[in-house]
C-alpha cells in the first residue's frame, strides 16, 4: 500500500500526523557506522532510516530500506531503543511527529551500492567525526550509540 501516506493526506490536509519510521545502524569491523548522504535533504548526512509501510513489522521495514538505499541485505540484530523526539514541518505544510525504534544490524551480503533516488553517497565513518546530521533525532541516535547506551526511549 504504497500510497497510504498520500491517502491520508488527502483526508486530513497538512494537520499534524504520527508518522511510524525506523533508523538502523550498521557498522563494521572497525567499528565505523555506516551514513547515507541523502538525497531528500540537499546532500545531508544520516543513518538508514525510513517510513513503515502498512501491513509491515518494524524489522520488516529496517531490511528493506537498507536494501532499497544501500544493496545491502542484512538482518536485524538488537532493538537499541526507540525515539520519538522529531516533529518536521515539510516544505509542503505538512507536519509529522516521528517515532521510530532504533536497530542494530549486520550485513549478510550485498556490495555499497548509491546508486538510487534517495542517496547521493554512502560512507563508513567513525562515529565521534561522522559529520553534523541532517536531523535531531538521528543525532541523538548516534549519540546513544557512541554512549553504548541501549534500552532508550527519548
Amino acid at each position: 500500500m504504497a500510497d497510504y501516506i498520500k491517502d491520508i493526506r488527502t483526508k486530513v490536509g497538512h494537520a499534524p500526523l504520527i508518522m511510524a519510521g525506523v533508523i538502523g545502524i550498521l557498522n563494521d569491523q572497525a567499528g565505523r557506522v555506516l551514513l547515507q548522504q541523502r538525497s531528500d535533504f540537499t546532500g545531508e548526512w544520516g543513518l538508514i532510516s525510513g517510513t513503515i509501510e502498512y501491513g509491515e513489522t518494524p524489522a520488516q521495514t529496517m531490511v528493506r530500506e537498507f536494501k532499497e538505499e544501500t544493496n545491502l541485505e542484512v538482518e536485524v540484530v538488537r532493538l537499541l531503543g526507540v525515539n520519538g523526539n522529531l516533529t518536521l514541518t515539510y516544505p509542503n505544510g505538512d507536519v509529522a511527529q516521528w517515532l521510530c525504534p532504533v536497530f542494530l544490524v549486520k550485513q549478510l551480503s550485498g556490495v555499497l551500492n548509491s546508486d538510487n533516488s534517495e542517496t547521493e553517497a554512502l560512507k563508513f565513518w567513525d562515529p565521534a567525526a561522522a559529520p553534523d546530521l541532517f536531523n535531531q533525532q538521528h543525532r541523538e541516535v548516534l549519540a546513544h550509540f557512541i554512549a553504548n547506551e541501549t534500552g532508550y526511549f527519548d
